[in-house]
């Protein structure tokens, strides 16, 4: 078994020598490897220590190997990016000697700043849908416990289209926290936490935390069993909170145990204040990045208030035809 395994470590040695790059940086590891052999034999037996040292071979073997491979699409994908800048240059040689080339960073903060603006987009359009439905579901809805859940039944089974309408309500609420937590990310990886995007980032992280409480005071809304337990739950964890837990459990509940007066209140939030917040928050988030987007275009392109004002009262104070 011993010979065995000296001449594993022998040919991993003679592989990995082809690769003078690699061996250089690797041999003290195979080294001590090999090294290992006598410690492992006076530990454990025979069959365990053999065990042990392969199975160090074959993680040597395995790391290598991905660096190596790793290497080698490196280098092969900085041969392409050659040939297709090579190629560029060739089929437009006047272009690429009047533009300025633009770096990769620069292109790479672009994109995903392009990428946050669409998101908003989407958030603006998902919060349109919430609040359409919303408005629509409030015609039937009775925030009261002898009345949430059998109005709820009431709109999904006896009134036409019920429960397309509550489906798109229950769908944008919660597509919206994805978004939300989607774009703090791309906001983020394109350096948009920098002071000049300020307004453009608070909006995004009020915009998510206002659509997870919009998905927290929906809990209780439907009167089940189920949302009603979890929401007897989180309320103790909030009135857990120091200093101000237990005079925000009051305020939420109303006082006392979960009623009518909890449903009312939190239909109250979910309706009124953390659906308007949710409304302005997105369309300020998107203005914020659409604005901000503005420094990429050149400077006789941008978006300039004065400058149509101006070339408005121009137009009008021009005689007509």
């Amino acid at each position: 078994m011993h010979e065995r395994d000296d001449e594993f470590a022998r040919r991993v040695s003679e592989v990995v020598r082809h690769f003078p790059d690699i061996w250089q940086g690797y041999q003290d590891w195979l080294r001590e490897i090999v090294a290992s052999r006598s410690v492992l034999l006076d530990r454990y037996p025979a069959w365990q220590a053999s065990f042990v040292f392969r199975w160090r071979l074959l993680y040597f073997v395995v790391y290598v190997a991905g660096v190596m491979l790793f290497a080698h699409l490196g280098k092969g994908l900085k041969r392409v990016v050659a040939a297709i800048n090579g190629l560029r240059a060739k089929l437009s040689p006047a272009r690429d000697a009047i533009a300025r080339p633009v770096p990769i960073s620069v292109r790479y903060r672009y994109i995903l700043q392009r990428t946050a603006t669409l998101l908003a987009v989407a958030e603006l359009t998902l919060c349109g849908i919430a609040a359409l439905t919303g408005i629509l579901l409030a015609f039937y809805y009775q925030p009261a416990a002898m009345g949430a859940y059998e109005s709820l039944h009431a709109i999904a089974q006896g009134i036409p289209n019920g429960m397309l309408v509550f489906s798109l309500h229950h769908v944008a609420g919660h597509s919206l926290i994805a978004l939300a937590l989607v774009q703090l990310v791309v906001m983020f990886l394109g350096r948009e936490l920098l002071p000049v995007w300020f307004v453009g980032w608070l909006s995004g992280i009020l915009l998510t935390l206002t659509a997870i409480g919009l998905s927290w005071t929906a809990v209780i809304l439907s009167w089940e069993q189920t949302s009603f337990w979890r929401f007897k739950l989180e309320l103790n964890i909030v009135g857990s909170i120091p200093l101000v837990g237990s005079a925000l459990r009051e305020i939420l509940s109303g006082g006392g145990d979960i009623s009518t007066v909890t449903l009312q209140h939190m239909y109250a939030l979910h309706g009124n204040v953390l659906a308007i917040a949710a409304i302005l928050f997105s369309v300020l988030h998107l203005a914020a990045l659409l604005l901000q987007e503005q420094r990429w275009k050149p400077v006789e392109t941008r978006f300039n208030l004065a400058k149509l004002c101006n070339n408005a009262a121009a137009n009008g104070d021009s005689p007509s035809a």
